[in-house]
């Protein structure tokens, strides 16, 4: 116990080595906008004020003018929780504090099947897994998941065995707070509920999971009817996703998946996991432990790699790419493949403990340095951030309207002290989401004629309509005049301030009589996922704006 807490807290000093307290991404615009919502406003949506405000991608425009996030508030509330306590830094600690948890509740998942050191072994390669440790440091939810489905379980074998109510009341709730994290996840409740069902007898015992789990159940449902209309949809209808499921999908991914886990996942714990769970299932001691786990681990491998997005994620780009969606299963993985290796160990006595060893030791060789490097430029891209953060907090009146390119807009509207507007608006060629060159007026759908409705697609067709209408017909000059002045209005009188990479961008946007001032500067040499131009620079310039008054 005290070696499992030791590496637990070794891990989350790992972490937080690396720590910076920014957001780099539109998953975590998507969860942290909606946390910083629940704690400053009491709701998880918001309207816009303007046709100029930038909207994060993953919000979607549920009526007109008012956006909700397509993800569950489960994560959201938790963050909520910390940003009342701490801001922004203290909603960031989330993760990396889940993240650190679920290495000794892996530790104690394992205990059970394979002894003291081999589940300290389980533990340690749940903590050195890079594209876990990637998303310990990014604000989205795989995390979460992963930890109150090991909660969850943990409690369910608990309750299994000594049905006491607050065991089954802290089952219920876990479990049922999964899809409130990740609605995919769903399937794991399902497993879960049909293993108590077989576990439980008589079944009317079960009521304390019952009762625990229509708490958080009751208020992603009640999310759902206020936000979307209806109890059953979801924010991800607005995006047809629901749809983005199909045989052929599954044909595509399975194999390159199945590599990926192999060489980004558990590694060789991937393997050892997979030959542990199906033993589990034919032990007949164990069978319990193995039909719970592998009901958890197959459905969701099946449900991603089933799953529309993305490819193969061969490579380094699987780290803080598609891998992502199985995190939840690693544990199990682990401990899975850590009971394996108990077993082997036993049989062959020296020579199984010596095996046992050289698997571990190979792979903590493989995914330690891994992880690090991973951290390391995780760290890079944030700390700019931050101190792109910084200097605005110090330099920029709060409630101004500051022009940002991606995927700083995305990362200072978490903060949530300024008035967004994307970069690519005022120079004349639409947001993300906005116009495209030329701009269309929206068809029958809200979205351009000629895109077919049902398609599943990250973005929601249409968004933004207000926007689009706005904006629509006009060409690209005419266009960053509009914007222009409706950021004046927006702006009431004071100055615009521009944070940017390139000096380009500057000079050939602003409107003519328009007076800049550069404030200041900062090194932000990781931000950036296309060069702004042919000036591009590795610092991120302040620049004062003050229109001409009309």
């Amino acid at each position: 116990m005290a070696a499992a807490g030791a590496l637990a807290l070794v891990h989350l000093a790992w972490l937080l080595a690396h720590f910076a307290p920014a957001i780099m991404s539109a998953d975590a615009n998507g969860y942290v906008v909606q946390a910083r919502l629940i704690a400053t406003e009491g709701h998880t949506w918001f309207a816009t004020e303007s046709p100029a405000q930038f909207v994060g991608m993953h919000w979607l425009e549920a009526s007109p003018g008012v956006f909700h996030s397509r993800y569950p508030a489960g994560l959201p509330m938790l963050m909520a929780a910390a940003w009342k306590i701490g801001g922004l830094t203290g909603a960031l600690l989330i993760n990396p504090l889940l993240a650190s948890a679920t290495v000794l509740l892996v530790f104690f998942l394992a205990r059970p099947l394979a002894g003291h050191a081999c589940a300290l072994i389980a533990a340690a390669v749940v903590a050195a897994i890079p594209v876990t440790n990637h998303h310990a440091l990014d604000a989205d939810a795989h995390i979460a998941a992963a930890f109150f489905l090991v909660a969850s379980v943990l409690a369910l074998r608990r309750f299994a065995n000594a049905p006491k109510i607050a065991w089954g009341l802290a089952a219920g709730v876990c479990l049922a707070i999964v899809p409130t994290i990740r609605y995919p996840e769903a399937v794991a409740v399902l497993a879960a509920a049909a293993w108590l069902a077989w576990r439980v007898r008589p079944l009317w015992r079960a009521w304390p999971v019952v009762a625990g789990a229509a708490i958080p159940l009751g208020v992603l449902l009640a999310h759902n009817r206020a936000a979307y209309g209806a109890l059953w949809r979801t924010g991800y209808a607005l995006t047809n996703e629901q749809t983005g499921f199909g045989l052929g999908h599954f044909l595509d991914h399975a194999a390159p998946y199945v590599l990926s886990l192999c060489a980004q996942g558990p590694v060789l714990y991937f393997a050892f996991g997979v030959a542990g769970l199906a033993a589990l299932v034919i032990d007949r001691r164990r069978r319990p432990d193995g039909v719970l786990f592998a009901g958890i681990v197959v459905p969701l491998v099946m449900v991603y790699m089933a799953y529309y997005w993305g490819g193969p994620g061969a490579g380094t780009s699987a780290i803080g790419g598609n891998m992502r969606f199985f995190i939840p299963t690693f544990p199990f993985f682990a401990t899975a493949g850590a009971w394996l290796l108990y077993r082997l160990s036993q049989h062959l006595g020296d020579s199984g403990r010596a095996a046992v060893g050289v698997v571990a030791a190979l792979q903590l060789l493989v995914t330690g340095p891994t992880s690090e490097q991973v951290l390391e430029r995780s760290e890079g891209t944030r700390s700019s951030a931050a101190r792109a953060r910084a200097l605005a907090e110090t330099q920029v009146p709060r409630g101004s309207v500051l022009i940002l390119d991606y995927p700083m807009d995305e990362s200072l509207d978490a903060v949530g002290r300024w008035r967004i507007v994307e970069e690519s608006l005022v120079a004349g060629t639409g947001g993300r989401d906005g116009p495209s060159k030329g701009g269309r007026p929206p068809g029958p759908g809200g979205g351009p004629a000629d895109v077919e409705d049902n398609r599943p697609r990250p973005r929601q067709v249409g968004k933004n309509r207000g926007q689009l209408e706005h904006y629509a017909g006009l060409s690209p000059s005419a266009r960053a005049q509009r914007a222009w002045a409706d950021l004046a209005g927006w702006a009431g009188g004071r100055a615009i301030y521009w944070l940017t990479h390139s000096p380009d961008a500057l000079e050939n946007t602003l409107p003519a009589g328009a007076a800049s001032e550069r404030v200041a500067e900062v090194d932000a040499p990781a931000i950036g996922f296309r060069v702004a131009g042919a000036n591009a620079s590795a610092k991120l310039r302040l620049v004062r704006i003050t229109l001409p008054r009309r």
